[in-house]
């Protein structure tokens, strides 16, 4: 995934945080705001209790490539934050790509078929 597809300053995560809206599920929380531009952006959250860093970096690595993967079915013009929980240290990359797919039809953002 390019670097301008990301999601990377401080305050562009807070501005999503705080305006944005919030769907949730077991593995992680996913907030979505628009944009003006004429591409959808992601960013990644993983708190140091999550676990050491080649933990978060895959977790971080395997939510990148799901979303990669969909960036064709997923509305253009947001800013998508994803914040892992936990539990999503012993999730494989199958059930990553679900639980991604899921939030973001919650959050009206899907536009394509169900893709397992």
């Amino acid at each position: 995934m390019k670097k301008c597809f990301r999601l990377t300053k401080n305050f562009e995560f807070m501005r999503v945080y705080k305006k944005g809206r919030r769907a949730g599920c077991p593995l992680f929380s996913m907030y979505a705001k628009e944009n003006q531009l004429g591409y959808s952006r992601l960013g990644i959250s993983v708190r140091k209790k999550t676990g050491k860093s080649v933990v978060r970096n895959r977790i971080k690595r395997r939510i990148r490539e799901a979303f990669r993967t969909n960036m064709e079915n997923v509305k253009k013009g947001y800013d998508i934050v994803v914040s892992v929980k936990e539990d999503a240290r012993e999730a494989d990359f199958n059930e990553i790509k679900r639980s991604l797919i899921y939030l973001l039809k919650k959050l009206n953002l899907w536009t394509g078929n169900d893709v397992n």
